[in-house]
């Protein structure tokens, strides 16, 4: 059941990909000409083989954590300040994960995970929280996080997040997320429940079923 909604999963990514042109995998030379994917150029051929060995692998790994979110407030895609303990903390299911606009190979189909899962809840998605925050700030300002976002067509209830280098940094140490190189970071999935203090840690390419699998195995039923 898992390998047949995961390549409905990313039959629908493919597509997807190729009215947007997001998913270009040609030469570097090729890649470098692209309008708006300044910093891509630099992608060496190890990297894209890095990130594709994280895309092939199957099914998921899950574990519950516990962790301690700084005190921080990070600029969300409008540009509003937003304090990260209170939006993580939300009477809401919350998830979390790590992206960067520029990647092109495990950040869209994580987003996609999202864009699934928000219309897997049709008129109730924003029941659930979603967060992504980048992990490249020199880059993503909220202006870049915003033109993502629409890109995806992201529903209301989906807030993209960044700051300085050393804020963004806590965050991911804070989730055991720290990568020193953003070409190593993992497809990571972090959910929390309402008045709950740990997290579900999923590390995997995951869709919005399993997205509800994983609220109903936690207790949570959203009746779809």
């Amino acid at each position: 059941m898992y390998l047949r909604n995961s390549c409905l999963f990313i039959l629908s990514v493919c597509l997807i990909f190729s009215l947007f042109g997001c998913a270009e995998h040609t030469s570097m030379s090729g890649m470098s000409g692209m309008s708006g994917m300044s910093g891509m150029s630099g992608m060496s051929a190890a990297d894209h083989a890095k990130h594709k060995a994280m895309m092939d692998k199957k099914g998921y790994t899950r574990s519950v954590e516990t962790y301690q979110i700084p005190d921080l407030m990070l600029k969300d895609q409008t540009g509003k300040m937003v304090s990260l303990p209170r939006l993580l903390e939300s009477d809401k299911p919350v998830i979390v994960n790590f992206i960067y606009a520029t990647c092109t190979t495990i950040c869209p189909l994580l987003s996609m995970g999202y864009i699934d899962l928000q219309r897997q809840l049709g008129d109730k998605s924003d029941q659930v929280v979603l967060v992504s925050v980048t992990i490249d700030p020199e880059h993503d300002t909220p202006e870049v996080l915003n033109r993502y976002l629409q890109k995806f067509h992201g529903k209301p209830g989906w807030t993209l997040l960044t700051g300085s280098r050393a804020e963004i940094d806590q965050v991911t140490t804070a989730f055991n997320a720290f990568v020193a190189d953003k070409m190593d970071h993992q497809p990571l999935n972090f959910i929390r429940l309402p008045g709950h203090n740990n997290w579900i840690r999923l590390n995997g390419m995951l869709t919005g079923k399993i997205f509800l699998e994983e609220f109903r195995r936690a207790g949570l039923d959203f009746g779809k």
